[in-house]
């Protein structure tokens, strides 16, 4: 199974599976009241601005193909 532009379906749950875990290990170490550390702070922005993105893009994407489809309707 693919996802949009020919993702592969695995790397997607993989990404899912791993960005669970880290939030499981975040929200333990900050329930607990342990510092997360500059490491753990840069890599949950990144992975939150990579998704932002992402997302964006999609968005984007399908709205601009609706529009398309909207215009060869008419």
């Amino acid at each position: 199974m693919n996802y949009h532009f020919g993702v592969p379906g695995i790397a997607v749950w993989l990404s899912h599976i791993l960005i669970g875990a880290l939030l499981i290990y975040s929200g333990y170490m900050i329930a607990n009241k342990q510092k997360l550390g500059l490491t753990m702070g840069i890599i949950i922005v990144v992975i939150g601005a990579l998704a932002l993105l992402y997302h964006a893009h999609l968005w984007y994407y399908v709205e601009g193909k609706k529009k398309d489809k909207d215009k060869d309707e008419n």
